[in-house]
């Protein structure tokens, strides 16, 4: 008889709980990932990254996207926003190399700057308009206004019709 009164109660609990802990668990899972994202996009543009200030940026931007977004498709609107501003920023700082070189840089060096410039400026594009789709799309459809409780007038022929029958 006790095992009963038990299972009875878990089930009680896991139906009060369940719901909102799963989406807990889901929201924090996405924002980790998102955040490793993040931070792996980070490590590219910048080409090193320790390993203490690595380990700090993803934990800390997974807190942040925990934090302050309540769904799943926010925080990866705002990963792949975050995603796009790097891939932007990734040719600006090969710029940035390259003025260190002098007034003629070598040949190889303007072809890798000629890269990073298509490369970052088409996957920056990419990445922020797949982040407008993903905020588009979570916003949702807007409700239709309400139709009106009067009927439509009937048209000439609908009248002809109705008055045969």
């Amino acid at each position: 008889m006790w095992y009963r009164t038990a299972s009875l109660t878990f089930l009680e609990l896991k139906s009060f709980t369940g719901a909102s802990l799963n989406h807990t668990l889901w929201l924090n899972l996405n924002a980790v990932l998102g955040s490793l994202v993040v931070t792996i996009g980070l490590w590219m543009l910048l080409g090193e990254l320790s390993l203490p200030l690595g380990l700090a940026i993803s934990l800390g931007m997974a807190g942040l996207l925990a934090w302050r977004f309540q769904s799943i498709a926010h925080i990866w609107t705002a990963t792949t926003l975050i995603l796009g501003v790097e891939s932007l920023a990734w040719p600006v700082i090969q710029m940035m190399d390259l003025q260190a070189l002098g007034p003629e840089p070598p040949l190889e060096d303007l072809q890798r700057i000629f890269t990073a410039v298509l490369f970052g400026l088409f996957s920056g594009v990419f990445w922020m308009t797949f982040a407008y789709g993903i905020y588009k799309r979570s916003r949702g459809e807007p409700p239709l206004p309400e139709s009106p409780a009067q009927p439509t007038p009937l048209t000439k022929n609908q009248k002809k019709s109705k008055r045969k029958r």
